[in-house]
């Protein structure tokens, strides 16, 4: 059934998520995907919009009460700007990022595909990101819920990783851990299962290639996040 049928491919969300073996070979046999990523990515922003004024309440907060608060000359001059230009750069973060997170997956899909010599189009793949987004994008949903309702100074603790269950420090394993989410996890398998079904393989070796490349950019991360931490901090 054609991409046409808007009711066809929001059925498909709920089929990825339940039946992603199924689901995928349905994408794969009719690979659109521009009225599903419209549709996520409207929902991203939408969830940024809502999120705009507590990022400017944080930037305020940040400003003449926080570790980076201000001296009050100083302060009044960044208030000018600082909250709006942070909430107006949450927004657009929210638009463009499902874009950047399905180039890169559709890239590295392509390169598996490239070096297990499987010719495989880059529609199909980049259909496969886009529908293996969905458990990323309720991440966040989750994510902006509880922020919209916990005060403006603990905004910044709000995590739905397995750094949730810990107290806040500054370690190396601390940021690790803030990487760690479920449900990057999910999207993660749900990828290798599509990707896996474009190229007519199995998805085990996809998913363990997906996997060691994001435990490798989760150190990375959270290593630069380490370093870059002031001293006495850590």
């Amino acid at each position: 059934m054609s991409e046409n049928n808007g009711g066809r491919f929001t059925w498909r969300f709920s089929q990825v998520l339940i039946s992603p073996a199924k689901a995928f070979e349905e994408i794969i046999a009719a690979p659109a995907f521009l009225k599903p990523a419209l549709l996520l990515c409207a929902i991203s922003t939408i969830a940024g919009v809502i999120l705009a004024p507590k990022v400017r309440a944080l930037t305020e907060w940040m400003l003449t009460q926080g570790p980076a608060a201000l001296p009050p000359g100083e302060a009044e001059k960044a208030l000018a700007v600082a909250p709006d230009v942070a909430a107006v750069g949450s927004v657009v973060s929210a638009a463009v990022f499902p874009w950047a997170v399905w180039l890169l997956v559709t890239g590295l899909l392509k390169l598996f595909a490239m070096f297990s010599a499987r010719e495989t189009p880059f529609k199909a793949l980049f259909a496969v990101a886009v529908y293996g987004y969905v458990p990323i994008l309720l991440g966040g949903i989750v994510t902006t819920l509880v922020a919209l309702n916990v005060p403006v100074e603990n905004i910044q603790n709000v995590s739905i990783s397995l750094a949730a269950f810990l107290p806040v420090e500054k370690s190396f394993w601390y940021f690790f851990l803030t990487r760690c989410s479920p449900f990057t996890w999910w999207s993660l398998v749900l990828w290798g299962i599509g990707g896996a079904a474009a190229m007519k393989t199995r998805p085990g070796a996809l998913t363990v290639y997906l996997f060691a490349l994001w435990v490798l950019s989760a150190m990375i991360l959270a290593g630069l996040s380490f370093l870059s931490t002031p001293p006495g901090m850590a």
